[in-house]
């Protein structure tokens, strides 16, 4: 990556670009003459990531390639003026706005800017819709005193509505988390079929573009949304010894502290495997896979993991998580972890085997359960989906395996039965 776009320090301009609706390519012609070349690329932007053919492609190459391409783009900054608006695609990678669209409306603009002597890191980071942190990881420095930095481009814009929902992504159906109020001023990246991606704390977030103006002169100063309302908030438990609370929703990201076993968090919102919580009067993440909604009672005790005498191996499928793979085999999300320390629960493979536990035998169960037949494999394992739209596998042979691939898909009334800690078996099928 890093060769294509620079040589001997200096910006290229890439050989693959696309132009308007027809998406052709288009090389650089041969100049005759310097001043020819020069005024060629006068009328040109040297660096828009948007005009790349593949921009994802792109993005994942700078994620990789983070401290040389941050440097390269930092030495360019130097030698050129400022309050120039250019797409480099570092806070678009350090914000994370390509994760909620693929339009290339999505991908930040920014520009360079001058600091002046005394003035404040908050203060740049509040005008902008970011943290302090995150203009010092996107400028590859430890300090911005007098330097040229690199910002992204922000516009004020003025709430008209009574109530403006900020949601956390562009869909009347996604999760409320936050309301600006008539006069508000919000800080706007960029708009994009009618919603408006605003940066609020260095994070994506979206209102609806029809209920925002200009910014007045004399208008106040940007506002910061008013406190999600109760009834979007969700408290859950957690199921696991020790949670780690993250100050974003990465593994790689910073650890703010932990979350004892059936502690009870409030839930504003849940994207990929993530919650997002307050933890500390500031926004945090956990591991949505070791939180339930279920309430720990003094009638029901904890499952006790030193009853556990044995394990046996798991293999994991298609859609498979740590909680439902308790709840499949009736063992605690703990006893599960405690056996397979090394496993990330965040990132588990199809194919990939960990440890389950079994427990000393005890009567065979049996339920009954209405639910959608899914995929059957050739070891006679497959899948259903119950009402609550959550996905289970059981094991089934002879006769019953023939019955299964005659309702493939179709709903139909399951009973199952086995030990507990082990997979059920069908013996039914109506």
């Amino acid at each position: 990556m890093t060769k294509e776009l620079f040589v001997n320090d200096e910006l290229t301009l890439s050989r693959k670009e696309t132009y308007g609706k027809s998406k052709q390519s288009k090389s650089v012609p041969v100049f005759t003459s310097r001043m020819e070349k020069r005024d060629y690329y006068k009328g040109v932007n040297h660096f828009d990531i948007r005009n790349v053919i593949d921009v994802k492609g792109f993005l994942k190459d700078i994620r990789e390639n983070w401290n040389t391409y941050v440097s390269h783009v930092h030495q360019w900054i130097q030698r050129n003026p400022v309050k120039k608006l250019i797409v480099t695609g570092i806070f678009t990678v350090v914000i994370g706005g390509y994760l909620t669209s693929t339009a290339n409306a999505a991908f930040l603009q920014e520009y360079t800017y001058q600091v002046k002597n005394g003035e404040k890191i908050e203060n740049i980071a509040k005008e902008h819709g970011v943290t302090p942190q995150e203009i010092l990881h996107a400028n590859g420095l430890t300090s911005i005193d007098g330097k040229k930095i690199l910002l992204p481009k922000v516009e004020d814009r003025t709430v008209t509505a009574s109530i403006l929902n900020v949601r956390l992504n562009p869909n009347t159906k996604s999760s409320i988390i936050a309301k600006y109020k008539k006069g508000d001023i919000v800080k706007v990246a960029y708009i994009e079929n009618g919603w408006a991606g605003i940066l609020i704390n260095g994070q994506v977030c979206f209102v609806s573009a029809d209920y925002l103006a200009p910014k007045q002169v004399g208008s106040p100063t940007p506002s910061h949304p008013t406190t999600i309302a109760k009834s979007q908030v969700k408290t859950m438990y957690v199921t696991t010894s020790s949670l780690r609370v993250r100050e974003k929703a990465s593994m790689s990201s910073a650890v703010l502290g932990s979350l004892k076993l059936n502690s009870s968090v409030s839930v504003t919102s849940t994207m990929n495997g993530w919650a997002q919580i307050q933890f500390n009067g500031k926004t945090a993440f956990v591991s949505e896979a070791f939180l339930t909604n279920n309430k720990p009672t003094n009638n029901e005790p904890l499952k006790n993991d030193s009853t556990i005498t044995s394990s046996s191996v798991y293999v994991i499928k298609s859609g498979d998580t740590i909680t439902k793979i308790s709840k499949a085999l009736g063992v605690s999300v703990s006893s599960i972890q405690a056996l397979n320390p090394t496993v990330d629960p965040s990132k588990l493979k199809i194919g990939q085997t960990i440890k389950v536990p079994t427990t000393p035998a005890s009567t065979t169960n049996q339920i009954q359960v209405v639910a959608q037949l899914g995929g059957v494999d050739s070891q006679g394992t497959f899948r259903f989906i119950t009402s609550d739209g959550s996905t289970y596998a059981a094991k089934a042979s002879g006769n019953m395996l023939n019955e299964l691939y005659k309702h493939q898909g179709k709903q139909v009334t399951l009973t199952l039965e086995g030990n507990r800690g082990q997979q059920m078996t069908l013996i039914s099928l109506q």
